[in-house]
């Protein structure tokens, strides 16, 4: 009995190492760091030892000297031990060890890998998988939280749909975009510094406002003053402002928000048909032949522009470019830098919209003639003709292209249908059908298309497929201009009336 307590006190001295405090050399099970933070194990350390408090003393010492002898034993022997023993179990033991090590051979990789390490593996989860990684404990949340993981969240879905996931995220107001906009994507995955509004939260809101825009849900306010149909109007939602433009032959501004008649601008002698402002200035045409520049704040007339023989049915500036085009059949195109104005002639019926391109180097047209025409501003000559609509073309809308964008222009006429273009190319990609009237009003973002129809209804499609989402209902007579923003459609119709649809004041 003493030359076996002799070969194990032997035994234990020699695999005893010193360097069993050493972290470096300790297995993910039995780091002190790592242990204090995992939950416990499915047998406690307290409760085997108060089964074997209930043993008597000799098994106790027994069962005490074969954990001790473990214990000190190298990783081969471990090994060997444990193989001796698997060989010797029953199948009750055997079952045991199965359910017994499932979950002790999970190892939580957060706690383990460098944070870095951890945000690049997170970065491949989509919103609602890092929402519940969130969930799994403090320092799962503390990563899935991530204000650099929410950017590149918004990044992928904002403004443009998701290769991943098929869908995206209405465009943030101005102020917010200029902020996201200073972070890019080339970004390290580093923990960012806390800002004053995280990321999380601004996907959050545009993912409630994108929910809005799939399920209908809005409210509805009608503002009610012109006394004849209102051809034309813009709004801005950082100033706050509607702006629009009726056969009554004057201008009005409205408080976006609570529908409030601010201003009432007047000077024209016969209707207004289109109108375009920035902070400075606002522009507008009419059937007398003229275009006025107005400081709308305090609603002087600054300037009228004269030149055109026939009614000023658009208009479109740039911050050195004005064109206008009118039912004289042209299009003049002033130049605010060296005061010229040239005019370029070649459609045929009115001009019923035109648009300023391309960094001010191109000018696109649509008219009654059935045709869009692409212009070059320095040789003031038409380089390419789109033809295929059968009716009177009326707004179109060119694309803001990028280098990830194919360059495309969006047209409606009253031939009932919208037209989707390859700009380069002059091939029409895609043509929707659903309207049952003709279409006056148009306008679209990389999400949405909204159109406005003399069959007094609007109809909302998906820009990538083309794709009728479904109808908007309200107004009493025909939709004559439509305007769109990431929240907001503002519709106008032949009556007079002007309609807010707000698609971001809906709460969860």
């Amino acid at each position: 009995m003493s030359k076996d307590k002799e070969r194990l006190n032997s035994f234990l001295f020699r695999h005893v190492p010193s360097q069993v405090s050493n972290k470096q050399k300790l297995c993910y099970r039995h780091r002190p760091d790592l242990v204090k933070n995992r939950g416990p194990d499915e047998f406690s350390a307290q409760q085997v030892q108060e089964e074997i408090e209930r043993l008597p003393t000799a098994d106790k010492e027994a069962i005490s000297h074969i954990w001790s002898l473990f214990a000190a034993a190298p990783s081969d022997q471990r090994i060997l031990i444990l193989k001796g023993l698997i060989s010797t179990c029953c199948m009750p033991q055997l079952s045991f060890l199965f359910n017994a090590t499932q979950p002790l051979l999970r190892i939580d990789f957060v706690s383990v890998f460098p944070k870095e390490i951890t945000l690049a593996i997170f970065s491949h989860l989509d919103a609602k998988s890092l929402c519940h990684a969130a969930q799994v404990s403090t320092k799962w949340k503390e990563i899935a939280d991530d204000d650099q993981l929410w950017h590149r969240m918004c990044e992928q879905h904002i403004d443009k749909k998701c290769e991943k996931c098929g869908w995206g995220l209405p465009l943030l107001d101005k102020k917010t975009r200029s902020a996201y906009k200073r972070k890019r994507m080339t970004q390290p995955f580093i923990s960012s510094p806390p800002r004053r509004r995280p990321w999380k939260d601004v996907y959050s809101e545009r993912l409630i406002v994108e929910r809005n825009w799939r399920n209908n849900n809005h409210s509805l306010l009608t503002l009610n003053g012109h006394t004849d149909g209102v051809m034309c109007v813009q709004f801005c939602e950082i100033a706050k402002l509607i702006i629009t433009g009726s056969l009554d032959k004057t201008v009005r501004v409205w408080h976006l928000e609570t529908g409030e008649l601010i201003k009432t601008l007047t000077g024209h002698s016969r209707g207004v048909r289109a109108l375009q402002f920035d902070d400075a200035k606002l522009v507008t045409g009419a059937m007398d032949n003229t275009l006025k520049i107005w400081n709308y704040h305090t609603g002087q007339c600054i300037r009228t522009l004269e030149g055109h023989t026939g009614g000023v049915l658009s208009l479109h500036f740039d911050s050195r470019i004005l064109a206008s085009g009118s039912t004289d059949h042209t299009i003049r195109v002033w130049n605010f830098d060296i005061g010229e104005c040239c005019t370029l002639v070649g459609h045929s019926e009115w001009v019923n919209s035109v648009r300023i391109c391309q960094q001010g180097q191109m000018l696109i047209s649509s008219s009654d003639d059935a045709t869009i025409r692409l212009w070059d501003l320095h040789s003031r000559s038409c380089i390419r003709v789109y033809r295929g609509h059968v009716g009177q073309v009326q707004p179109f809308k060119p694309s803001h292209s990028t280098a990830s964008d194919l360059p495309i222009i969006i047209s409606s006429s009253l031939d009932n249908t919208i037209k989707i273009w390859d700009l380069h190319s002059g091939q029409c990609l895609r043509t929707l059908f659903g309207h049952i009237q003709g279409i006056w009003g148009l306008d679209f973002d990389k999400l949405h298309i909204v159109s406005g129809s003399h069959d007094k209804t609007l109809r909302i499609w998906d820009t990538e497929t083309g794709r009728c989402l479904y109808a908007l209902e309200g107004h009493s007579s025909p939709v004559t201009a439509v305007a769109l923003s990431d929240t907001k459609i503002i519709s106008a119709a032949d009556n007079g009336e002007i309609k807010i649809w707000d698609f971001g004041r809906i709460q969860k």
